[in-house]
């Protein structure tokens, strides 16, 4: 990393048409705002018809279109390390419906909050909604990806760049340097890149924790093992890989790796995701080993970003055979550890029909270990994931509200429950309505889970 980037200050310069501003500072904490934020340091490029903003190697990160054909002067294009473009949408602009009932009221009461964000908000738990460019779970909204403003963006912001540079012969010599160096990384560059961060970590990330939204999904990948336990019927992003776990050598490897693939930006990054599948269920030793190496290695408490992440996924399994000791070490590593577990149901015909093979007494008991693991450790937080779909076997709701209606023996902001609709397209209105009637009566947080990869 470029040690003189914490004290280096911003830079503007205005031309024919453009103006450029070097190394603006951000949000250092991320937060949940109803407006546009932009994290950590960044350059920024503007013209009469984009917003674009570059990370610190120079390449694009944020895209915003300006015009009557870019659909909100509140939405924004996002690229990811893997080179995906996603959207964030605010959800439309009508607001939500609310019910009153009291046994004062002669007949329930109905009204609108005349709030862009809530239903958003209701369903995810940001103010955002994240549109992919590939087939996902469609939460909300429609394809963004269609307008034509979004269209123009994406496939012209580099045009845009070129056209500066080109006509832009006078500029001091750092702003030149910047806009040569955006312009090498063009879309090309940029998925060839991705391509290299793919290989280090041994494959692409197919999906992150829900939890990594609270990072707005700027994590760094570190694979600390390959495959899952369980092969369930239902998983689209599962591989066929055995369970493995790497070892100490190849994890330090793999920390260097990364540290040479994200250079400058790393200033910018305070998360990593310990993948693959399952990564709890690797060696104790090693989970807390890579934690270590990435708090050294990738330089995580010396982010512009203020604290450190690790996000990790668990099966029942593997949060159950870890001991009591290991989280009291995990609750001292020095990072929040978000640990978000495979639950599905707790109901044996569900577990049965999806096809993960588990009793559901064990499904019921890790959630019982998952609260109190939430109330005892206040760095380590496990939140569970269960399937939700129209089709599922009739006791799934009624054996999903026994725990959730359940007594919280946490903080009741911990513990997040996150359901994940089966059906790949857009879910149905029967469908969103019956997960706002769960929410309602949930003790813990509950949302849909957005499946989003590096």
């Amino acid at each position: 990393m470029n040690t003189d980037i914490a004290t280096l200050h911003t830079e503007t310069v205005e031309g024919d048409g453009f103006r450029i501003a070097l190394h603006r500072r951000g949000e250092d904490t991320h937060v949940k705002q109803r407006r546009p934020v932009m994290y950590g340091v960044y350059s920024e490029v503007e013209t009469e018809s984009m917003l674009l903003r570059f990370n610190l190697n120079n390449e694009i990160v944020r895209a915003e279109g300006r015009g009557e054909d870019w659909p909100s002067d509140l939405e924004y294009l996002k690229r990811t390390a893997g080179n995906d473009w996603v959207y964030y949408s605010t959800g439309g602009y009508a607001g939500s419906w609310e019910t009153l009932t009291d046994a004062s009221f002669p007949a329930p009461v109905s009204f609108r909050i005349p709030e862009p964000y809530s239903e958003v908000y209701k369903m995810v738990g940001e103010y955002y909604l994240p549109n992919l460019p590939y087939e996902t779970n469609t939460i909300l909204g429609d394809d963004p990806f269609a307008s034509p403003g979004v269209r123009r963006v994406l496939n012209g912001w580099h045009d845009e760049i070129e056209k500066i540079r080109n006509a832009a012969d006078d500029l001091p010599g750092r702003f030149r340097r910047f806009l040569d160096e955006a312009a090498q990384n063009s879309p090309k560059r940029l998925q060839a890149k991705a391509e290299t961060l793919f290989g280090v970590c041994g494959g692409r990330t197919s999906v992150l924790p829900p939890d990594a939204r609270h990072a707005d999904y700027d994590v760094i990948p570190l694979n600390i093992s390959q495959g899952c336990l369980y092969k369930c019927r239902f998983c689209s992003v599962k591989n066929d890989m055995p369970f493995s776990g790497h070892t100490r050598a190849q994890i330090r490897q793999q920390v260097e790796a990364l540290a040479s693939f994200y250079g400058n930006d790393l200033y910018n990054y305070n998360s990593i995701f310990l993948g693959d599948h399952d990564a709890l269920n690797a060696d104790e030793e090693h989970i807390l080993f890579a934690v270590s190496e990435a708090m050294k290695g990738l330089r995580l408490r010396r982010s512009f970003m203020h604290g450190v992440n690790v996000f990790i996924f668990a099966s029942v399994a593997s949060l159950m055979s870890k001991q009591d000791a290991f989280f009291e070490k995990l609750d001292t590593c020095g990072a929040k550890v978000h640990i978000n577990v495979g639950l599905e149901s707790a109901d044996q015909e569900t577990l049965d029909y999806i096809g993960k093979p588990l009793v559901s007494a064990e499904v019921v008991r890790c959630f019982e270990r998952m609260q109190s693991l939430n109330g005892r450790h206040p760095n380590v937080e496990c939140t569970g994931n269960f399937v939700f779909d129209d089709a599922l076997p009739a006791g799934h709701i009624p054996a999903f509200l026994e725990l959730a209606e359940g007594p919280v023996t946490a903080s009741p902001d911990k513990g997040t429950l996150y359901l994940s609709p089966l059906c790949i397209s857009k879910p149905s209105p029967g469908t969103l309505f019956e997960f706002k009637q769960l929410k309602t009566f949930s003790m813990l947080p509950t949302y849909l889970y957005i499946i989003q990869r590096i």
